[in-house]
């Protein structure tokens, strides 16, 4: 059963009408479930094959928030993943851009 560890990044994606992705890092490990976590600025890569509604995204591991906060580690039934709040869940990262709706044609 794969675990979280330090320095391990985590991706959400969330929204209604448009797509949102966030990036966390895993500071360190607080007792055995929980952890806690900096948010990641992410930053634009190219993809021609998106509509252009959409923009490609990897989280920028040189711009991390100052601010750091706890979340307690559930078991999903393939890998771990953290509440981050009532409507965002976060999962390990695969290390692949995710898709996000453009800021163009967000709310």
């Amino acid at each position: 059963m794969e675990t979280l560890k330090t320095n391990d990044i985590l991706s959400s994606s969330w929204g209604y009408e448009q797509t949102n992705i966030n990036f966390y890092r895993v500071k360190r490990l607080v007792g055995k479930t929980m952890i806690e976590l900096a948010r990641l600025e992410s930053m634009q890569v190219e993809n021609q094959d998106l509509h252009f509604t959409q923009t490609s995204v990897i989280p920028d591991l040189t711009r991390e928030r100052k601010r750091t906060f706890k979340r307690k580690i559930h078991q999903g039934t393939k890998s771990p993943f953290v509440m981050i709040s009532n409507y965002e869940s976060a999962w390990l990262w695969n290390g692949k851009p995710e898709e996000k709706t453009n800021s163009l044609f967000g709310h």
